[in-house]
């Protein structure tokens, strides 16, 4: 008998079953991914893309619903109940309860006579993603691989313009903008999981094979095949809301496999010359 492929969303499944399962340890993203088969890039897009949030996020989040129940239900020592969430004080648990549930934890135990509001409520809700009734259109292209020069940044990704102006400083130089050519950018790092200091990502132009480049211009090769894409329109700021939700909507349900690379930014129109909000980008996802 064939044996049944796992689906996307059963494999995130059995992550949240993992985590919940193992509440109280420091649980590797990495380990997370490898048993799903992905890159921690993409699983942690694909997580936060159907679960609503991150892995991290998720696990505090039960922990503190944990605390809750606890608080309502048990005659524990505040102190017993804020060690048990991994707190080393009662005051530093009492800040971050108060902020997740609007109440101090001594409150919260008081209404305890009246919790079933809660239910229904920040104790209980599910913070799941549903899916929109408007889905983000998604086409898969086949490109041909395409040659590059790029101009690597490390910082948070919403200040790698400055990479963009020594690339195109440098490609006026050679005079190379006298023709339509591809911009892209490419993040290799899911700001979710790295720290924004580490973040590297590289503006890229379109060049000849032969183009001669040097320094802190590299040239690059990215790589042709398949990819889902969609258009991204507005804020270059929001570009990782798009990519969140193809990953939790589009790519569940659609039968496909990414491909171990990063996703590619292909920007359609110039920022100097296009309102913000009327800025188009391709987000290209690599599959299989």
């Amino acid at each position: 008998m064939k044996k049944k492929k796992v689906t996307i969303r059963e494999r995130i499944a059995q992550s949240q079953l993992y985590i919940e399962e193992h509440l109280d340890e420091d649980i590797p993203l990495e380990y997370l991914a490898e048993q799903c088969g992905y890159s921690p890039f993409h699983f942690h897009s694909i997580f936060k893309g159907i679960v609503g949030e991150g892995v991290k996020e998720y696990q505090r989040r039960l922990v503190m619903q944990r605390a809750a129940q606890q608080l309502l239900f048990s005659t524990s020592p505040l102190i017993d109940v804020a060690l048990d969430a991994g707190y080393g004080s009662q005051e530093a648990f009492s800040r971050a309860f108060k902020k997740r549930f609007a109440f101090s934890p001594l409150k919260f135990r008081r209404l305890q006579p009246d919790y079933s509001f809660l239910f229904g409520g920040q104790l209980m809700s599910s913070v799941t993603r549903k899916s929109s009734d408007q889905k983000i259109p998604v086409e898969i292209k086949q490109f041909a691989p395409v040659t590059v020069a790029a101009v690597r940044y490390v910082g948070p990704y919403k200040d790698c313009e400055v990479a963009f102006t020594t690339l195109f400083e440098w490609a006026t130089e050679q005079g190379l903008l006298t023709e339509p050519r591809q911009v892209i950018g490419i993040s290799y790092d899911d700001p979710g999981t790295t720290p924004a200091q580490k973040l590297r990502y590289d503006a890229c132009i379109e060049i000849s094979a032969t183009q001669n480049t040097s320094g802190e211009i590299n040239k690059l090769t990215i790589d042709g095949g398949r990819y889902a894409c969609c258009i991204h329109k507005g804020s270059y700021q929001k570009l990782s809301e798009t990519y969140v939700a193809v990953m939790g909507e589009w790519l569940p349900d659609s039968g496909e496999e990414l491909r171990d690379q990063p996703p590619l930014e292909a920007f359609l129109n110039s920022p100097p010359e296009t309102p913000e909000d009327e800025l188009l980008t391709e987000l290209r996802i690599p599959l299989k």
